[in-house]
């Protein structure tokens, strides 16, 4: 059997993480925070390298949160594996800061 494919989850508050390879859909992925092993999902579409990878079901109009920052909001929900890009989440604006994908 090959390999899993990894993700780095960069703060366990996060709810995406970053692949480290070109996933497949259908294909397993190791989700991997400070060395260690937190989750496995399974890819549901094709996700380009260093894109971000949905680790727990985000409902239409939750918070994105990647680094254990804001970066966007929901625009649909969104399923544990499915990629997680512009076309799934807009922009908030934090006080007078706007943040972005």
């Amino acid at each position: 059997m090959a390999d899993l494919k990894q993700a780095i989850l960069m703060n366990k508050k996060d709810n995406v993480a970053m692949v480290l390879s070109q996933i497949r859909n259908g294909e397993r992925v190791k989700v991997v925070c400070n060395k260690e092993a937190v989750t496995e999902v399974t890819a549901l579409e094709d996700i380009e390298i260093y894109h971000k990878i949905a680790v727990r079901t985000i409902p239409v109009g939750n918070i994105v949160y990647k680094y254990g920052e804001i970066i966007g909001r929901s625009v649909c929900s969104i399923g544990v594996g499915q990629r997680v890009h512009i076309d799934n989440i807009e922009s908030v604006m934090v006080g007078n800061e706007s943040k972005s994908v």
